[in-house]
């Protein structure tokens, strides 16, 4: 369904990507670890162009795009296929969770308003916020805005998911509603690439494990393999910082 291939990018002299290769097929879920400063969160972004890989291939569904030579047009095209969760929500603070959840529908997909509302009015409901549906982003806590950003990905109904460290802006006590929102997404077999800090709930709702440091993947494999049975002495020292995960 997805693949990228050799993807590297570099800003400057300081190669920050140096040939990652991920393949998911639909309905899996891929979680990327690794230490700050290791490349996930470029490479999430890479894979629909808001970081600009130097080299590489991406294909959806057999769909070849060369990151050397991509067209504006290709971009365009590509995008379509996925959807961003990001850390800080990046909702528009002047439109209501509503607003903000049908405006992709509006924009991107020409859809009819009445049509729109009645899909956004659904994703709210799907994340447990229908009643906030006329609140704006300042109404609400930094959980309820994550749980919008997360219908508003949805809601486009793309191929591909993908959440950049979707808790890490959250109080501690607000993760665990996003979580849920997002394990329940799970349940639904939608296709997701997750960066994330949270070993636990990687653990728990992965299909396949990808631990990156430094650019490169240093480990990858089925949770198991990865929390479990890892002979990696980077992985377990990274882990070790994680109680519990590596038991």
């Amino acid at each position: 369904m997805l693949k990228a291939e050799n993807i590297k990018l570099s800003f400057g002299d300081n190669e920050i990507l140096k040939g990652i290769n991920l393949e998911i097929k639909e309905g899996q879920v891929v979680s990327i670890i690794g230490p700050s400063g290791s490349g996930k969160s470029t490479f999430l972004r890479s894979l629909n162009f808001l970081e600009t890989p130097n080299d590489g291939e991406i294909s959806f569904d057999g769909k070849k795009f060369d990151v050397k030579s991509i067209s504006k047009k290709d971009i365009h095209e590509l995008r379509k296929y996925t959807t961003m969760v990001f850390q800080n929500y990046n909702l528009f603070k002047n439109k209501t969770a509503l607003e903000n959840v049908i405006e992709g529908l509006l924009v991107v997909k020409k859809m009819n308003k009445e049509e729109a509302v009645e899909i956004g009015l659904k994703m709210l409901e799907k994340v447990g916020l229908k009643d906030k549906a006329d609140s704006y982003p300042n109404q609400l806590s930094g959980g309820q805005q994550q749980r919008v950003g997360i219908a508003r990905a949805i809601a486009m109904n793309p191929k591909v998911i993908l959440l950049d460290e979707p808790t890490s802006a959250l109080d501690p006590e607000l993760i665990g509603e996003v979580l849920k929102v997002i394990k329940d997404m799970v349940q639904e077999h939608m296709t997701m690439i997750i960066v994330t800090h949270e070993m636990q709930f990687a653990r728990e709702i992965s299909d396949y494990i990808i631990f990156m440091d430094n650019g490169v993947i240093v480990e990858e494999g089925t949770p198991e393999k990865v929390f479990v049975n890892s002979e990696n002495e980077r992985l377990k020292s990274f882990l070790k910082r994680y109680s519990g995960v590596n038991e």
